[in-house]
């Protein structure tokens, strides 16, 4: 579930890296947004991360700490290539 959750915010992620990143290689992209969510919008996991982007956390994760413990901060997000090939696994 980890892999899913992580594939998904690399998704958004990246969607919102394409309008507000700054690349430094070709592989890389670092984003600096602002992690906010009202309390409703917490209790379901969604959280805005700047203008552009919201990404959904299951509750209770780690990433969901994170983000609840950053809400009001500005923090740092560094997408990079993976170069390794790996198959996803979905688990229910």
């Amino acid at each position: 579930m980890k892999i899913a959750i992580t594939a998904w915010l690399a998704v958004a992620l990246l969607l919102v890296g394409a309008g507000i990143g700054r690349a430094f290689s070709p592989d890389e992209t670092v984003l600096t947004v602002q992690v906010s969510s009202a309390d409703h919008e917490l209790e379901e996991g969604y959280f805005a991360l700047g203008e552009q982007g919201t990404v959904m956390v299951k509750p209770g994760t780690d990433l969901f700490r994170f983000l609840s413990r950053h809400r009001g901060d500005s923090i740092k997000i560094v997408l990079t290539k993976n170069h390794a090939r790996e198959l996803s696994k979905i688990e229910r």
